[in-house]
């Protein structure tokens, strides 16, 4: 049996940069969970690495976090988020809580 989610899953589309070293590469926030992102960059990653990412998450909130990457299909890597402040990860849970409140209606 498959393991299942037990976070919503959020589709969008931020504008960020990964960084790994003195790497750093433009991406795309395609989606995202309260613990995890899938990004689509042309950074060459391999699953284990930990990259730091940055996103704006809305016009007035920029997220900073380090991912661990656990998926790769270029050009998206999938990323639980290792390390995230409190600030940006409560502004990460109520960007996701509104957005699933809109979307189910307030249910």
């Amino acid at each position: 049996m498959g393991h299942q989610r037990a976070l919503f899953r959020i589709a969008l589309e931020r504008t960020g940069e990964v960084r790994r070293g003195g790497q750093i590469s433009p991406c795309v926030v395609v989606d995202l969970t309260e613990k995890g992102v899938q990004i689509k960059t042309a950074l060459l990653v391999e699953v284990g690495e930990t990259l730091q990412l940055q996103f704006a998450l809305s016009s007035t909130c920029t997220i900073h976090c380090a991912v661990h990457v656990t998926r790769v299909s270029a050009p998206f890597v999938g990323a639980c988020i290792s390390d995230i402040s409190p600030d940006d990860q409560r502004h990460l849970s109520r960007f996701i809580e509104q957005l699933i409140a809109l979307n189910l209606g307030g249910v």
